[in-house]
This record gives structure tokens, sequence and C-alpha cells, in this order.
């Protein structure tokens, strides 16, 4: 059975490029350990890399990782051990490597390879190629290649001291080192200079950063600052440019290795670390800070011995680290054990896998020195967190703490958690006997010895290895991602099964699940189940070898908990953004998906044109002028039902989307349309289901609008209910399966629903359609739905803009005086997102759509008409309290026994007279009854007209003293203190009875009662 990987995979967020760092996609990290990155030079390689080649299209560069070019001198020293010369062909036939891999090794580490060692005996016509230089003659002997030789640290200073005697620091560099790094005292005790391409003297062509050309000598290199690296002597052993142009990146290694030089490594074939220590130390300890600017910045400022490391790689350089930590140890005359060290962890690197492992690589180095490490933390969490050079600069330098590594472990997401720290060694698996793969079949099995022979015992006609580890959620059952093979099966056929956790437990289960999911039969010979689960542990530890991690079963079919969304052929982040299940840990849950036979929709990962305008243009062309702004705001409609969960979450409702009229107007054709972007078609619709299978969809769909097609009359009942449960985002729950919805829902019907059912209207977004499609406009619309789904991740970017439309609710109430206090919410999230879709596509003008918004607003108005007026009165009560004009001071819920904490309320308490004067204020006089009304109702609903209540004393002091009780403290002794009520006065007031608040009263609940009363039932 195969068990060859994929030939690479592209950068990401979890596994950036190693060599710039890049997580968008653009660089490729290759399987065989070679990196095309599109983002670096040659001489900007990381410790322990090396580079290749230029690639055949001039837009990037390949390198070879640490771990291969190990690999190459390893191969390179055991081939001298046996008295051979290291040629770049046997180095290569023993390793398996190409051969240009071992001429590239040859020239990183000359000092490996002595002269007469044939670096270019073997060279082949597969090797790098040099351009040739006009009129250069050709050479006349193979053998008169010269390996530059590797300057020692005191002759590079030396000489890097005579350079600088030659260079200038101009204004521009200047005022940058002063205004923005802070080292304006500092530039000539450093050695900053201003570099740039030009003649030097008294310095040699070994030397890194200095190119030979016309028989004179150059630095070469970009133009910019030119960033001096010290060691512990205060010698100058290397260098950086930041150069003026920093759009391929921010700093560079001096180096000449481009111009068949040498690169800034030392002469013990390690990268120059910077020693930073400034003319005056006031810290004892040392710091850590990546980077060579930023480590002298840190180091002036903070009066504290730096060392600073490129790409924060102090542990590829472990002899030349070690040798600065022993220095300053004699120093302090105390042990290397003795010394503290403090990590200054730049900020958003909790979430760069290549920065966290330099640091988790670098700490346990120091560990094995007995250091004592500290990590200095001022919740830099995130990029947008300043850096220790810009915090100290800032002058805020007193927000640094320092913590623990158990400390800073806490911190770590799971994903840098498993990337660190599952290590092969941590899966042993040698006290496991387990059968074994046939080395020729794909069987499994054990080899017993029989008198003097092995004998091959067979217990399954096929073998697997694990390609992924899944975790169950919500009490689902988690698994195994499997890549099966049988006995009589083609080499290069395989299969993917998913086999969940509960059928590993029996043979006849495990063997059933692959029948199922293959086709195939698959056979075993006295297969046990403690044998399966040895073979299971072996491949799982493997796996986990392998670098492999747990991945999440998905909940349901798109937006999961975490706000990712997951497909059968594509996932996108929160944010918008596709991904793959190794950036999200998400894997779908076909076979969850696949017991309920649910519509699957088909997202189009295939980037369209301007789909968008085309899709409303197809839109407007078919339904016409009458039709064409209620199918928009269907289409808006599914779009707000993205955010479905978040809405519910936040705001407690979520509205329901009514489509009517008469036959043949194109309701129908407009809720298909507005599925379409989200990957459905016309068979996702619901005709007829059970109530089972009905809830279950809602369940097992998250932000997926789901579509009920005209309900037969008899079924309008049950459409109610359906309509009042979904409003609430309620449960419901049958042998402990709870079925909670996490999808919108639109009902599309030939009369309307609701017409005599206040409470039915309230809930539901009412478009009419009315006249006739364009029928031959139909072909255009159908083919742009089936496309438009690529428009996706745009519409997730929209997200959800609660102020956004809180700001719209506030513009509608004005416009909505007799309708219900829900409809200003709900036509305002229709709205906001009909604005947007206006917005993206740049064919809908903002007046058509605020012209739609106005008639919805007048036909509510008229539906809301007959709703009895203390109904109203009470809804425009909830608004005002929601924008904290109604509280405890003069609208307040009344219990049998006076103790509001019980819950036992029999009344709502009004200071009519001073409520009466906010809701005129606030709804302009619009309000359809007066107070003389208002006390009728009450009074004939069996309430009190004329009533003495106490309430709190002022508006400040209430709205003070409920986020206090919400919000409450504890003292020395874990007393909870309690807030000191507010005065109370008595006031008159009308009581309106408890049983007409129904739902609503929850809302009269200050947020400590309701916790009170959750707190009661949980009990």
């Amino acid at each position: 059975m195969s068990r060859n990987h994929k030939k690479g995979r592209y950068s990401n967020k979890q596994q950036p490029c190693p060599v710039c760092g890049n997580t968008s996609g653009s660089c490729k990290l290759n399987d065989d350990g070679s990196i095309y990155c599109y983002h670096s030079t040659p001489n900007s390689v990381p410790s322990g890399y090396v580079h290749i080649r230029e690639l055949s299209d001039g837009m990037g560069h390949s390198f070879i990782s640490s771990h291969v070019v190990d690999e190459l001198l390893r191969a390179t020293a055991l081939l001298q051990t046996q008295g051979k010369r290291a040629t770049c062909k046997r180095i290569a036939d023993l390793t398996g490597r190409p051969s240009s891999w071992a001429f590239a090794v040859q020239k990183a580490y000359p000092s490996q390879f002595p002269l007469g060692n044939g670096l270019r005996n073997n060279y082949c016509p597969t090797l790098l190629k040099t351009k040739k230089q006009k009129n250069q003659p050709p050479p006349t002997d193979k053998n008169d290649f010269s390996v530059p030789s590797v300057l020692s640290e005191e002759e590079r200073d030396k000489q890097y001291r005579s350079v600088l005697n030659q260079l200038q620091l101009n204004e521009t560099h200047r005022n940058h080192l002063t205004d923005v790094r802070g080292l304006g005292k500092f530039i000539d005790f450093i050695g900053f200079r201003s570099w740039s391409k030009q003649l030097v003297k008294n310095v040699s062509a070994d030397l890194p950063g200095v190119v030979t050309a016309d028989g004179n000598l150059y630095l070469c290199g970009q133009s910019g600052v030119f960033l001096p690296i010290h060691n512990e002597l205060g010698q100058i052993i290397a260098f950086q440019i930041r150069p003026d142009d920093t759009s391929n990146g921010k700093y560079k290694w001096g180096s000449s290795a481009q111009k068949g030089g040498n690169g800034p490594r030392l002469d013990n074939q390690e990268m120059p670390l910077a020693f930073c220590r400034p003319e005056s130390v006031q810290i004892p300890s040392i710091g850590l800070a990546e980077g060579v600017l930023k480590a002298w910045s840190v180091a002036c400022n903070l009066q504290q011995v730096i060392i600073g490391a490129s790409g924060a790689a102090w542990d590829c350089s472990p002899k030349l680290f070690k040798r600065y930590l022993e220095k300053i140890a004699s120093e302090q005359n105390t042990l290397l054990s003795n010394l503290v060290i403090d990590l200054y962890v730049d900020a958003g690197m909790l979430s760069n896998q290549h920065i966290m492992l330099r640091y988790h690589e670098t700490i346990k180095l120091l560990q094995e020195w007995e250091c004592k490490i500290r990590i200095a933390w001022w919740g830099q969490f995130s990029k947008d967190d300043p850096d220790i050079d810009d915090l100290i600069l800032q002058g805020n330098r007193h927000q640094i703490t320092y913590i623990s590594i158990d400390e800073w472990m806490k911190l770590w997401s799971d994903d840098i958690r498993n990337y660190l720290l599952y290590n092969s060694a941590q899966f042993n698996t040698q006290d496991w006997s387990s059968p074994v793969q046939h080395p020729y079949r794909s069987e499994l099995g054990y080899w017993k010895k029989v008198n003097t022979e092995w004998k091959w015992i067979p217990k399954a006609g096929f073998s697997f290895i694990v390609e992924r580890e899944l975790i169950g959620t919500n009490d689902n059952y988690g698994g195994l991602v499997l890549q099966v093979k049988r006995t009589y099966d083609p080499p290069n056929e395989q299969h993917r099964v998913v086999v969940p956790a509960e059928a590993l437990n029996k043979i006849t289960d495990f063997i059933n699940c692959l029948s199922r999911a293959t086709g195939k039969v698959y056979f075993v010979n006295k297969l046990k189940p403690e044998e399966l689960h040895q073979y299971l542990h072996k491949e799982l530890s493997a796996y986990r070898e392998r670098g492999g991690k747990p991945y999440k079963l998905s909940e349901r079919l798109g937006r999961q908990s975490d706000g990712t969304w997951v497909f059968h052929e594509c996932q996108i982040s929160e944010h918008g953004d596709l991904i793959t299940p190794e950036e999200s840990g998400w894997v779908l849950n076909e076979r969850l998906i696949a017991s309920e036979k649910i519509p699957v929709p088909k997202i189009n990962t295939q980037p369209e044109p301007n789909v968008l305008p085309r899709l409303v243009n197809s839109m407007r062309n078919f339904f016409g002028a009458s039709g064409f702004m209620p199918a928009l705001f269907t289409t808006a409609f599914s779009v707000a039902g993205l955010f479905y969960d978040k809405i519910q979450q936040e705001e407690g409702f979520f509205p329901v989307l009514g489509l009517y009229g008469d036959a043949g107007t194109g309701k129908t054709l407009a809720a298909v349309t507005a599925l379409s972007l989200l990957g459905f078609d016309h068979r996702a619709k619901i005709n007829k289901a059970s109530e089972s299978a009905y809830h279950e969809r809602f369940k097992l769909m998250g932000g997926l609008t789901q579509f009920l097609d005209d309900p037969d009359i008899a079924q309008i009942h049950w459409v109610c209910q359906q309509i009042k449960t979904q409003f609430g985002g309620g449960s419901r729950s049958v042998r402990e399966n709870n079925q909670d919805p996490h999808s919108a829902l639109i009902v599309a019907s030939n009369y309307s629903i609701g017409d005599d059912d206040p409470i039915i209207l309230s809930r539901l977004i009412r478009l009419e359609f009315a006249g006739t499609p364009n029928p031959a406009a139909f072909p255009e619309l159908r083919a742009m739905s089936r496309i438009c789904s690529c428009a996706l991740p745009s519409l997730i970017k929209l997200g959800y803009d609660q102020k956004g439309i809180k700001d719209l609710e506030l513009q509608l109430i004005t416009k909505l005086p007799t309708a219900h206090a829900r409809l200003a919410s709900s036509l305002a999230l229709i709205g906001y997102y009909a604005f947007k879709l206006a917005q993206l596509s740049g064919v809908v003008s903002e007046e058509e759509v605020w012209a739609y918004l106005s008639l919805l607003c007048g036909e509510a108005n008229e539906d809301e008409s007959k709703k009895p007026s203390l109904d109203d009165f009470v809804d425009k009560l909830l608004i005002l309290r929601s924008q904290t004009e109604v509280g405890e001071w003069n609208c307040r819920l009344i219990t049998e026994d006076g103790n509001p904490e019980n819950g036992n309320y029999k009344s709502l308490a009004v200071y009519l007279h001073g409520v009466w004067s906010l809701m005129s204020r606030y709804f302009k006089n619009n309000l359809p009854y007066s107070q003389k009304m208002i006390r009728q109702q009450i009074e004939k609903l069996g309430g009190k007209t004329y009533s003495k209540q106490k309430f709190h004393c002022d508006r400040d002091s209430s709205i003070t003293y409920q986020r206090l009780k919400v919000n409450v403290r504890a003292d020395v002794d874990g007393e909870i203190i309690l807030p000191k009520a507010p005065e109370m006065v008595t006031r008159s007031c009308v009581e309106i009875p408890i049983e007409l608040l129904q739902e609503r009263l929850s809302g009269f609940e200050s947020d400590f009662e309701r916790w009170n009363v959750m707190r009661r039932q949980s009990r």
C-alpha cells in the first residue's frame, strides 16, 4: 500500500513559509524538503537553510530546509571518514537527493569541503547554471575553482571598521534612527552608516558585502542603513541592511554570496547573533529580542545587554549563543546556570508557528544550560500591540511584567500547543504487540517462526493507514479517516474511508463500515478486536509522528460554532477567506449529513468576474419592475441568514420571511435564486417533511437559509407554529436529541399567512409579489444561479454589524407609528443587507432600496392597525426599555410577596405620567391612543388604574445599581459585596396584569433578576 504524501502544500497561517514567513499561500513547502519562496532573495535565507537556484519563471527562489542540509552534511562526514572525496555525485547517491543540492551545500559550507575535494569535478549539466559575462574566457581547467576563505571575527572587525571610515550617514537615515528608533545619542557608539554600492579600499574580496568588479572592490547589496552586528568583544562580525525600499523585506543580510563571495556565516558555520551592550548597564539580566535594529533599540533605551537574532533563531547558532552567555557569566563572576534570561516576545507571535518554534527550541536550549528563563509580557497578543522597542519608546516600559514559561504556555492556542508539543517521542508504541503489514501485499498479519522458518499468518486481506484523527462535537462520536487498500486492488487504487468510533469496537461493524463506504467486500481471518485496536494504536501513533493533529468533526453543514464554514468543496473562515482543513481544524461529518439525507450545497470555488452585478442584473431583467425589489430583499434575507446564530445570540430573535402573491408571480424563483448564493438549487426547497425531518434539517444547516414552498391549506396551522418557534430559535427535544435551529426560514404561499393572527404578523417580514416575470430572461438568471455561489466568501465578509442595523432601526421606527415594535428590528435587518447587496453589486441605487423600505413600512402600519392599543403600548415600553429610557424608576415588575428575586410576578407597575411624555417625544406624537384609552383597557383586563407602588428615586442611580448587581465583587474574605440599593419613592401608577406580558416578560426583567431565575431553575 502506498504511503506517499502529496507533493507539497502552500504556505498558510498555521504553516508559514520558513524563509519569508508568508501565510497567504504564495510560497510552497514541498514534501522533499525544498521550499519555493517568492518573497526572498538568496542573501535573506534564514539560519540553517541553503539557497539552491532561481526558479525558472524568475519570480522566486528555491531553498532547502535545515534538516535536508544536515542530512547532506552527515553524508559528507561519512564519506570523508571512509577516506573518500565528498563529491556531489557521491553525496547524491548516498542520500538520494539531487546533485544540485549537494553542490549548493558545498558552496554554503566551504570549510566542510577542503581544497582538492573535487567540488567542481562532478559538476553535471543539471546543476545550477551561472551566467557568463561578456568577453570572459572559458575556463582552462575544471579544478581551478577556488572557494573564498571565511575571515575570522577579528579580521572581519578590522575590515568592517575600515569600511565604516569610508562611509557617512545621510540625514534621512539619521532622522529615522533618531525619531523612529530613539537611537540618536548612540549612532556613533553603535556604528550606523548609510550603505550604497561604491568603491572601497583596504578590504579583501572575502569580506561579506564586498565584490570584485573591473579589478576593484565594491560594496554590494541594496542601499539603506548599515546595521552592525557586534560580538561579545565589541567586534563587528557581520551586518544587515535596512533597505530604503522595503517592498521585498525590511532587513537583508550583508552578503556577497550572489556574486560568488562569502555569505554572513562565521567560520564555525553558524549565523551571527547581535551582542548589543549599551554604554551603561542597569539591568543585570540578559534580554533576547528578535532582529538587530530592535535589539540595539531595546539595549540602549532599557540599558540592558540584549542578544538579537534574525528570525528569533538563537537556537540555530548554539555555539555562538553559549559563548555570549558564558562571557556575561564570567563578567558577573557567576555560573552560566545562574543567569536570568528575559525573552521579549514579539507582538502577535502566539499565532506564528515559525517564530514560536524558534522560541520553543531556544527555551529548550537554555533549559539544557540550566539558565533561569522569564517571559516578558505586556499583553502583546496581536500584531496591533507594540513590540518591545515600540513599548519602550512610547514610555510604557512600566507595563512589562515577567511570567514563567508555564504561565506563557497557558496563553498558547491549541494549534500552537499541538504543533510544538506533540512530537514522536510521546508516541512510542514498542510495548504494543500489533499486527504488521505484509511487505509486498496489502495484508495485515503476523510473522510466526515455525521450526526454523518464518511463516506469514494473515489476519486481514487489506491494510490501512490513518490519514486523520477526528474529534466528535456536540456529544457525537469522533473517529478516524483511513486510507484503505485490499490485496486484490491495483497498485494505485486505494480508498478514503471515514470510520466512526462506534464502528471500532466490533470487527463486523468495522468491516461493514468499509464495505458501505467503498462498495467492496473485505475479508478477515480471525482478526480480534484487540488486534484491530493494537494496529490502530500503532498507526495513530505514526500519524502523530508525521506531524498529524486531531481534527474536529463538523457539527453541521455550513457555519460552525466558531464561525468557520465547512462544505464538501471548500472551507471558509469567519472573515470570508478560503481556507484548508489544516488551517481550520474542521472536517466535514459526511456520515451525519448522509444519514439525514439533507440537500448538500455545491459551492463554486472558481472566481467569476463581476458575478454579483451580473446576477442582480439578471434578476432585474427576469422579475421586472414590480418583482425586482421583492426578489432583491429575498436575497438580502438569505445573506442576513448567514449570521443567524450570531443574531439569535445577540438579539434573541430572527424574523421569518413570508413571500405571498398569485401563482406565477415569481415567489418560488425569487427564493431559489436567493438560495443559489448558498450553493443550493431548486431541489433544496422543502415541500413536505415529517416533523422530525423538518427540525433535523434546521439543526444540521448552519447559516444556510431554508425554504418552505407552498404549504397546503391543511398545513397552515403547523406552519404558524413553526414561525412562532423559529422566531425565537426555539428548540425541539426528542429522546435526548435537541433539535436547535441554526438557519433562517423563508415561507412562500399563494396567500398571505397570518392575516388574522397578530402574533404571526409580528414575527414575519411579508413581501408581496405581483406582475408576471419575463420568461425570455430566465436562461440568463438560471445560468447566473449556477455560478453565483462563488460570491459567498465576499458575503460572509459583511459580518453582523449590530450598530449599523440598530442605526437603521432608529430611522425606521418613526415610519412605523402603528406597526408592531418588532417590525422595525426585522425590517432594519433585511434592509441593512439589501443596502449592502446594492453596494456590492453597484447596479442598484440606495434610493431604490429606501423607496421599497418605505413601502414595506406603510404596509406594516396597515397590517398592524387593528392591534389592541394596550399591546402596542407594552411593545413600545419594551423599545424604550432597550434604549434605557424606561427602567426601575418608572416601570417595574411587582411580585406577590414583594421580593423580586422570587420571580412570582403579579403585575407591571408603570408610572404613566412620566412614561407618557417619553413616548410622545420618542415616537413623535404618533400614538393612535390616549392615556384614558390605556387606563380603560387595563381596567377591562383586571388591572389597576390607580395604584401606589415604590420605584427607584431616579434614572441614574437605578442604572448604576443594576450594573453593580450584575457585576458583583467580593471582599478579601471572598464574601460577595452587594451594592447599596437606591432610595425608593412612592408614585401613583397603573398596574398591568402579568398575563398580558406573556413572552414579553423577560424584556422587563433586569439582568440580575434573569440571572436569579436561571440559577433557581438550574437547582
